[in-house]
Formats: C-alpha cells, sequence, structure tokens
C-alpha cells in the first residue's frame, strides 16, 4: 500500500496552461485518505510561488511545501556541500531567486559553482564564461538534463542540450539535479518522510519519471495523460510498475 507519491506536474496535473481534472481529484482523494505527496518539476524558470499559485489557480488543493523545483534540489546540494559558495549562473528567476533567499553569492568571476538553467537570453557571452570559471575549478551543475522543450509553437531546446554545449567544450560531465537522475527523488523521499516501499513516483514520460524511478529502486505508475502513450511502453524492457489511463484508476487496484 503507498502512503506517499511523487507526482510530475507538465502532462500529469496539467497539459500547458489547462488542468487535467482526474489528477485534480486524485489530489482530493489523497487529503482524504490522509496521503502524502510532492510536485516535482525538472523546471528551473519558475519560482515556488508561480508554481504554487499556478495550480491554484487550477484548483488544487496544496501548500508549497508540496511542490519541489530542480532550483530548490539544486540549491540544497550547493548548501550543503558549502555554505559560503560563490555561483556563476546561468538561469532565470526560478533558479535566481531560490539562490539569493539561500544567501548564496552570485559572482561574474571566481565561482565555486556553475549552476545553468534553463535561459531564454542564453548567449554566446555566458556560455564562453561559464567554461571559463569551469577550466578555472569551478564545480559544474546543471538543473537538469532534458534536451527537449515543449512550447506553444513546438519543440525547442531543453536544459540538457544547453548544458552539452559546456560540457563538449570543457570535457567535464554535470552533476545534474532532475529527473531521471537520483538527486531530486531522493530529495523528495526525504521531504516526504517514507521508505522508498511506501512511495511510487507517477509520470508520464518513460524517459524521467519512469527511469528516474528505477534508478532509485522505487515503484513508478505510467499514467497516460501526457507526452507518451501506453503503446510506447512496448519498446523497453524496463517497465512501470503500474500503468493507468488516468490516476483516478488507481483507487480501484487495492494499492492505496
Amino acid at each position: 500500500m503507498y502512503k506517499g507519491f511523487l507526482i510530475d506536474l507538465d502532462g500529469v496535473a496539467y497539459w500547458g496552461q489547462k488542468l487535467i481534472p482526474t489528477c485534480r481529484d486524485f489530489i482530493s482523494k489523497c487529503h482524504e485518505k490522509g496521503l502524502k505527496f510532492c510536485f516535482v518539476t525538472n523546471n528551473s524558470s519558475r519560482t515556488v510561488d508561480e508554481v504554487f499559485n499556478h495550480l491554484s489557480l487550477l484548483g488544487y488543493k496544496l501548500t508549497k511545501d508540496n511542490i519541489i523545483t530542480s532550483s530548490e534540489v539544486t540549491v540544497n546540494y550547493i548548501v550543503n556541500e558549502n555554505k559560503t559558495a560563490k555561483v556563476y549562473l546561468i538561469g532565470m528567476e526560478g533558479i535566481k531567486s531560490e539562490l539569493l533567499k539561500h544567501n548564496v553569492t552570485l559572482v561574474d568571476e571566481a565561482s565555486d559553482y556553475v549552476v545553468i538553467g534553463l535561459d531564454f537570453q542564453l548567449n554566446y557571452e555566458k556560455l564562453a564564461k561559464a567554461c571559463e570559471e569551469i577550466f578555472n575549478g569551478a564545480k559544474f551543475i546543471s538543473t537538469n538534463s532534458d534536451f527537449r522543450l515543449s512550447r506553444g509553437n513546438g519543440i525547442a531546446p531543453g536544459n540538457g542540450s544547453l548544458t552539452k554545449v559546456i560540457e563538449l567544450v570543457t570535457n567535464v560531465k554535470p552533476i545534474y539535479m532532475g529527473k531521471p537522475q537520483p538527486e531530486m527523488l531522493e530529495y523528495g523521499l526525504k521531504k516526504l518522510g517514507l521508505p522508498k516501499t511506501e512511495v511510487a513516483v507517477i509520470g508520464d514520460n518513460y524517459y524521467t519519471d519512469i527511469l528516474g524511478a528505477y534508478n532509485i529502486g522505487v515503484d513508478s505508475i505510467f499514467v497516460e495523460t501526457g507526452v507518451m502513450k501506453i503503446k510506447d511502453l512496448q519498446a523497453f524492457s524496463k517497465q512501470p510498475t503500474l500503468i493507468v489511463r488516468n490516476l483516478l484508476e488507481l483507487f480501484s487496484k487495492d494499492i492505496i
């Protein structure tokens, strides 16, 4: 019986700006049954407040403590390792505000860490400076490894693609914070305060959510409301623990 869930956002809780009603109803039932949950997102461009406001407007009952972003995980990693860290940042308001909230010093040179998150104002000089800082010994961190980003007008480069430019130039592999790498989901387990056997990761993307769960040894639930369909799973040897068309089906499977 699961007592907690780590739940992806885009494609599970909403599709773009549009609500996925069965997920909202699922969260309501979690409240009724006293089940724990956190939404987890690789997106570092938005602040927790922005994510919270979006979900609240869609009718979700939650607190800001129910939201985990790759920005939060990144800053937690840095602060735990070096409380006086200096960071050269490529990124948007989500990661910037999280760093400043934890009194991390942002610098243009002599940094301890280079952090890259999605940045719509990225340019050649920013990339060149990041490479220079890494050559000078800064630790290289990326908020997520997503190669593609879905936008209203189609597919665009994701943060993982931008990160690869720096990796290829420096020949230094970054430490990734988002799914499917372990850091974010391990952080989520600690936040839920539950053992792995009582938690499942819920998502619509095999490459991030399902593989992320597999990488930390927890169960996974694939839901067919987003970017991938059930038929797409046939191509993979490692299968999700459960497959549902929508999250309300979980309450008829005697696992909650």
